[in-house]
């Protein structure tokens, strides 16, 4: 089988005082597309990567291995997020086979404005479980506007079919708010008591989009919880606490997330998807209640 998985992402710091030495948002890389520093304002990323799998291959495994997963929980719900869960995913692909990402030419992105040949990279070594290239952003600031229409294309290979596909992109995450606080002005929150996170829902697209929002300590620890694009959910007190994200007080970063998942059909690929992942990123302090 062959799956192909597109990722567009787009993260915006919203703090303001991004002169401040004891900013969060240093420790929270892992709510950016890319370790970028803090004040670095708008970061992105796009990636397609086009895997050729065995029939024992569990795809969603494949994606963890090569480093594309997207773990939600419900929505309505959340989950602590566990670094351990991708090497115990390592393990259980070791012993189904290995991975092939496939050479798919010339890649290239574009919307009414942009313009972007992805970069062909050599994928770094996994244990042997993985080989071949994917494709790459080459710039961590390039422009990529959304709401908008992205269309796909690439001159094909040997291994893989030429192909041009389409899909639209939602707005990211406006007018967000931690209760009555604007999340760009810096929030505080009390340990065990849930806070109330509020965005404008996106009427066009909310039928298909996720909403979703990390709260990352300093340490790496992180809880996530996933919401229908509503305009409203409340991540729950008893996940706020020094169980889950360290002793307190503490300063955390919060990253709302809109994330759409479209299909795409290609010749050649079996298996199409491309997820958008367009987010705000702010700070928040937590205290002892």
């Amino acid at each position: 089988m062959t799956q192909g998985v597109v990722l567009v992402e787009r993260a915006i710091n919203l703090s303001r005082d991004v002169d401040s030495t004891s900013s969060p948002v240093e420790a929270d890389e892992a709510a950016l597309p890319s370790a970028a520093a803090e004040g670095a304002g708008s970061v992105t990323n796009v990636s397609a990567k086009f895997m050729r799998l065995s029939s024992a291959v569990d795809p969603e495994l494949a994606e963890r291995v090569v480093g594309s997963p997207l773990d939600l929980p419900a929505a309505g719900s959340c989950m602590v997020l566990s670094p351990a869960a991708d090497d115990e995913s390592a393990i259980s692909l070791s012993s189904l086979g290995s991975i092939e990402l496939l050479d798919a030419g010339d890649v290239t992105m574009k919307t009414e404005s942009t313009e972007m040949p992805l970069a062909a990279r050599a994928f770094p070594d996994v244990g042997d479980l993985v080989f071949g290239v994917f494709y790459t952003s080459r710039d961590a600031t390039s422009d990529l506007p959304a709401p908008a229409r992205y269309v796909f294309e690439s001159s094909g290979s040997a291994l893989l079919d030429r192909f041009a596909f389409e899909a639209d992109a939602p707005a990211g995450p406006e007018e967000v708010r931690i209760g009555d606080v604007e999340l760009a002005d810096g929030v505080a929150l009390d340990a065990g008591v849930g806070a109330v996170v509020q965005w404008r829902a996106d009427e066009d697209g909310r039928a298909q989009d996720l909403i979703y929002v990390d709260v990352t300590s300093a340490r790496g620890a992180a809880v996530r919880c996933s919401f229908k694009d509503a305009g409203r959910g409340v991540i729950p007190g008893s996940l706020l606490d020094p169980s889950t994200l360290g002793p307190l007080p503490a300063n955390v970063t919060v990253a709302v997330h809109r994330t759409r998942q479209a299909p795409f059909s290609a010749s050649g690929v079996d298996l199409g998807e491309v997820r958008f992942d367009l987010s705000v990123i702010g700070r928040a302090r937590i205290a002892a209640h």
